[in-house]
C-alpha cells in the first residue's frame, strides 16, 4: 500500500511529504549515533552513512523548512561527502546511457 502511495507523489521543487521524512531520518540518526553504548558494524555504518547522505540531498533540494534546507546544504559542502557525491554521479551517468 505504501509503495502505491509513493508512486503518486509528484516531486517538484518542494517536498510533497509531510512530515518531512528526511528531517526525521537525520534527527533519528543523530540521536542514535550519539549513543555510546551501541557498537555499530562497518556494514551498518556504511548503510547509515548512505541513508544520511540521501536525506541530506533531498532536504537540501526540497525541504519546506528553510532551516533544515540550509543545514543540509551546508553539510553537503563538507569534504566527507565527496565519495558519495562521486558514486551518485556515476550512478546517474549509468542511468543516462
Amino acid at each position: 500500500m505504501a509503495v502505491k502511495q509513493l508512486g503518486k507523489i509528484e516531486w517538484g521543487k518542494r517536498c510533497a511529504l509531510l512530515p518531512c521524512p528526511c528531517k526525521e531520518n537525520l534527527a533519528r540518526w543523530q540521536q542514535a549515533l550519539e549513543d555510546e553504548e551501541i557498537v555499530w558494524s562497518l556494514e551498518e555504518l556504511k548503510d547509515i552513512e548512505l541513508s544520511i547522505f540521501a536525506s541530506l540531498l533531498c532536504a537540501a533540494e526540497r525541504c519546506t523548512d528553510p532551516t533544515i534546507r540550509a543545514y543540509a546544504q551546508d553539510q553537503l559542502t563538507n569534504k566527507h561527502w565527496n565519495k558519495q557525491k562521486e558514486e551518485e554521479a556515476v550512478r546517474i551517468r549509468r542511468r543516462m546511457q
